[in-house]
């Protein structure tokens, strides 16, 4: 059994750190930047995504536990729009790597579902690097669809 639980300012202090390498080392791969260029965009998208750090509004900050409380990794997402439309994005999801593959990401999202629906959230949105094959087949068999797509072709 699996559950989300709202992260301590301790663990975003980690957190933070943490996510924004992943990111940045995500944007490298993906389009091709240098270390330089995709930490700088990294930073910029946090500091756009949390203005105001651990206590940004609309922007919740889980830990995904087991029931003994062990760290399995983390979810963070958004919400927003007006009443009647409001929609959640998912900013970051990631598990451990000693945790991957066993299901705890799809029980993850599968408790999301639910956990948005306290704030009004009728959609749940999110990226995801066009590399990422298995994250994108966890999404298309929880009934995600492509709403976006972006292609791009390196000209030599």
């Amino acid at each position: 059994m699996i559950k989300l639980r709202p992260m301590s300012e301790e663990e975003f202090g980690e957190f933070v750190p943490f996510s924004r390498s992943a990111y940045a080392e995500d944007k490298m791969r993906a389009n091709n930047l240098t270390k330089e260029e995709a930490d700088k965009i990294a930073h910029a998208d946090f500091e756009r995504y949390l203005p105001d750090g651990f206590k940004t509004k609309d922007s919740y900050l889980n830990v995904v536990t087991d029931d003994e409380e062990t760290y399995l990794g983390h979810l963070w997402f958004v919400v927003r729009g007006e009443k009647g439309s409001r929609k959640a994005f998912i900013a970051d999801i990631q598990m451990n790597i000693e945790h991957r593959g066993k299901g705890f990401g799809r029980k993850a999202m599968l408790l999301l579902e639910e956990e948005v629906k306290k704030y009004g959230a009728t959609h749940i949105g999110l990226h995801v690097f066009g590399f990422n094959s298995g994250a994108i087949h966890l999404y298309q068999s929880l009934n995600y669809e492509t709403t976006d797509l972006v292609m791009e072709k390196k000209i030599n």
